[in-house]
C-alpha cells in the first residue's frame, strides 16, 4: 500500500502542475519563454509543459499564447551534450509542426563579438576563476536576455518558464519568496521590469523530476533513459543562467553539462566523466583545457596593465613583517621580507616598494619614467603601501600577445587533431579576433599566418579592408604622418574606427566618453587605475 500511495500522490502533483500550466497559460496572452539547458529539471518543466499543450489541443482547446523553447549554446559546450541540445530543439519544431502547437525552440549564442575565444584570445581575457567568471554573463546572461528584451519590445511583458524547485538550497529558496506574489502563482523577475517568472515544478523533489521523465515518454521523441545514464556521475544540474543570483547557484564546471574549457573549478568534471566511460577522443581536450587553467597566473603569460593602458594594485597580505602574496591556481606563494635594506623574497627576487602618501601616483610615475615595459610578461615587482597600512602588488591584467598567440596556435593544432568530430571555433570567431587585434595595435596579420602553418591554406573571407576599413597604402601613410608627428598610431586607428561606427549619429554622449577613453591612452600609465582589486 505505500508504493502505491506513492504513485498516487507523485500522480496527483503531476496532475496538479498541469492544472497550473492551463491556468496561467489561459490567464493573458503573455507569451512564455522556456529555459532549456539539456538537464533533467529543464527537460522535465518543458515536457510537462508541452504535454499539456498537446492535451489542451487535442480536447479542442484554442492555444493562442505562443511558447518559446530557448536553449544556450556558448560555442564552447561539451561536445557530448551540444549535439543532444540541438537534436531537441529540431525535434520540438518538427512536433510543434505536426500537431500545430504554437510552439516553437531556438537557440540562442553570444554575439560573435563576445564569445569566450574572441574574449580570450583576442582581447586576452585571462582564463575564467571564481573571482573573475567573465565568461557567464558575456555567454550566457546577456544572450538570454536579449531574447527575453526582444519577446518583451514585441508583446509589452513576458513569462519566463524556468525549472526551479524549493528545497534546491537556502539561498534559492529565499529568491524563490522574495520575488513570488501573494496569491499568484507568477513570481517578479529579479532583473528585468516587465518579465514575470513561472516555475510549474517549483513542488516537485528530485524523485518527482525523474519519475515523471521516466514514466512519460518525451512527446518529442528524446530518450530520457539516456539522460537518466547521463546523471550517474554526474554532480550538480547546469540550467540555463539568464541572472545573477542563477550564476551565483550553479558551478556547471561541476556537471556534466559544463563547458570543455571551463576553468573556474580546479578539476575538470565536464569531460573527465565521458572520457573514464570510453571517449578517448576527447582526452586532447582535457590537456588544453588543463593547460589554459595552469596557464592562468603565469606571470610570464600576463601584462601588467589592462588594455586600455590603465593599472592597478591589487591587495596582498602582511603577516609578522612580511608581505604575504597568497598563491593562486598553479602559482605558489610568495614571501616578499625586508632584509640589508631591500625587500627581497623567498626565491631572491628584489622587489620595489613605494610607501609615500601619494604611493600609487609615485609608483606609476617610476614604471613612466624609467621606461618599464608591462606588456612582454615580466614582473617589475612592484608593491606599495595605503595610508591605512593596506599593502598591494602591480595586477596582473590580459594575456600578452605573445601568449594570446600561443594559444590560437595550439586551438588550432587541436581543432586539426579532433577532425570533424567536433567544431572548436568559427571561422567568423577567428575573423573577430583580427578585428580585435587591429584595435589593440597587435599584428592582426597573425591570425591568418598562424592560421595557415597549421591548416595550409588562408582563412575565407579574410580581407584587410574588413578589419582596418582602410587600404594597404592609406594605412602607410597615416602611420608615417604619426611617426613624423610623434603620435600614437594605435590612437588614431582608435579615433578613425570610432568615427566610422558613429557615424549619422545626433546623439555625441557616448562618441565623446569612448572619445575620452581613446585619447587617454597616450597618458594612461600616468593615470589613477583605480583601486579595484581585479585581474
Amino acid at each position: 500500500m505505500g508504493l502505491l500511495n506513492e504513485i498516487n500522490d507523485q500522480e496527483r502533483l503531476y496532475e496538479e502542475a498541469k492544472k497550473d500550466i492551463e491556468e496561467v497559460y489561459f490567464m493573458n496572452d503573455l507569451p512564455w519563454v522556456i529555459g532549456y539547458s539539456g538537464g533533467k529539471d529543464s527537460t522535465c518543466t518543458t515536457q510537462i509543459i508541452v504535454d499539456t499543450m498537446i492535451a489542451l489541443k487535442r480536447a479542442g482547446k484554442e492555444l493562442k499564447k505562443h511558447v518559446y523553447v530557448i536553449s544556450s549554446d556558448t560555442l564552447v559546450e561539451n561536445p557530448m551534450i551540444v549535439a543532444t541540445i540541438h537534436n531537441t530543439i529540431e525535434n520540438i519544431n518538427g512536433l510543434a509542426k505536426r500537431e500545430g502547437l504554437p510552439l516553437s525552440g531556438h537557440i540562442i549564442r553570444p554575439r560573435m563579438d563576445n564569445t569566450f575565444w574572441v574574449n580570450l584570445i583576442g582581447r586576452g581575457y585571462p582564463s575564467p576563476n571564481q573571482t573573475f567568471r567573465w565568461c557567464t554573463d558575456r555567454m550566457k546572461i546577456n544572450p538570454a536576455n536579449d531574447f527575453i528584451t526582444s519577446i518583451v519590445n514585441q508583446y509589452g511583458e513576458a513569462v519566463m518558464i524556468l525549472g526551479v524547485r524549493d528545497g534546491e538550497s537556502d539561498s534559492r529558496d529565499r529568491v524563490l519568496k522574495q520575488h513570488t506574489i501573494q496569491g499568484k502563482k507568477l513570481m517578479r523577475h529579479t532583473t528585468m521590469a516587465n518579465a514575470y517568472v513561472f516555475a510549474p515544478i517549483r513542488a516537485f523533489n528530485v524523485d518527482d523530476v525523474w519519475d515523471y521523465l521516466l514514466s512519460h515518454d518525451s512527446p518529442w521523441g528524446s530518450d530520457n533513459h539516456e539522460l537518466f545514464d547521463m546523471y550517474q556521475d554526474s554532480s550538480e544540474d547546469c540550467p540555463l543562467i539568464i541572472d545573477e543570483e542563477t550564476k551565483k547557484e550553479h558551478m556547471c564546471g561541476n556537471s556534466r553539462f559544463g563547458c570543455w574549457v571551463c576553468t573556474v573549478v580546479v578539476k575538470d568534471k565536464s569531460l573527465t566523466s565521458f572520457i573514464n566511460k570510453g571517449q578517448k577522443w576527447l582526452l586532447p581536450l582535457l590537456e588544453f583545457r588543463n593547460w589554459l587553467y595552469a596557464i592562468r597566473d603565469d606571470d610570464t603569460m600576463r601584462m601588467r596593465r589592462r588594455n586600455d593602458g590603465t593599472l592597478y594594485f591589487s591587495r596582498v597580505q602582511e603577516k609578522n613583517g612580511d608581505i604575504i602574496i597568497p598563491a593562486k591556481g598553479d602559482k605558489k606563494q610568495i614571501t616578499v621580507s625586508f632584509r640589508d635594506d631591500r625587500y627581497v623574497d623567498n626565491e631572491g627576487n628584489e622587489w620595489k616598494l613605494f610607501d609615500d602618501p601619494q604611493c600609487e601616483i609615485t609608483a606609476k610615475d617610476y614604471i613612466a619614467k624609467n621606461n618599464v615595459d608591462l606588456d612582454n610578461g615580466s614582473n617589475p615587482r612592484i608593491l606599495i603601501k595605503r595610508m591605512n597600512d593596506e599593502y598591494a602588488q602591480l595586477g596582473p591584467g590580459p594575456f600578452t600577445f605573445e601568449a594570446r598567440k600561443t594559444i590560437l596556435k595550439r586551438l588550432l593544432e587541436l581543432q586539426k587533431t579532433v577532425g570533424d568530430r567536433i567544431k572548436l571555433f568559427l571561422p567568423e570567431e577567428l575573423l573577430e579576433i583580427r578585428k580585435v587585434w587591429y584595435k589593440l595595435g597587435f599584428d592582426y596579420d597573425m591570425v591568418n599566418e598562424l592560421y595557415h602553418d597549421v591548416f595550409h591554406k588562408d582563412l575565407e573571407n579574410l580581407t584587410k579592408d574588413d578589419v582596418t576599413g582602410y587600404d594597404e597604402e592609406d594605412l602607410k601613410r597615416m602611420e608615417e604622418f604619426c611617426l613624423e608627428d610623434n603620435m600614437d598610431f594605435s590612437v588614431v586607428k582608435d579615433i578613425l574606427e570610432l568615427e566610422r561606427r558613429y557615424s549619422g549619429y545626433i546623439n555625441r554622449t557616448e562618441v565623446n566618453k569612448e572619445l575620452g577613453k581613446i585619447l587617454s591612452k597616450e597618458n594612461a600609465q600616468l593615470l589613477l587605475g583605480g583601486n579595484r582589486d581585479e585581474d
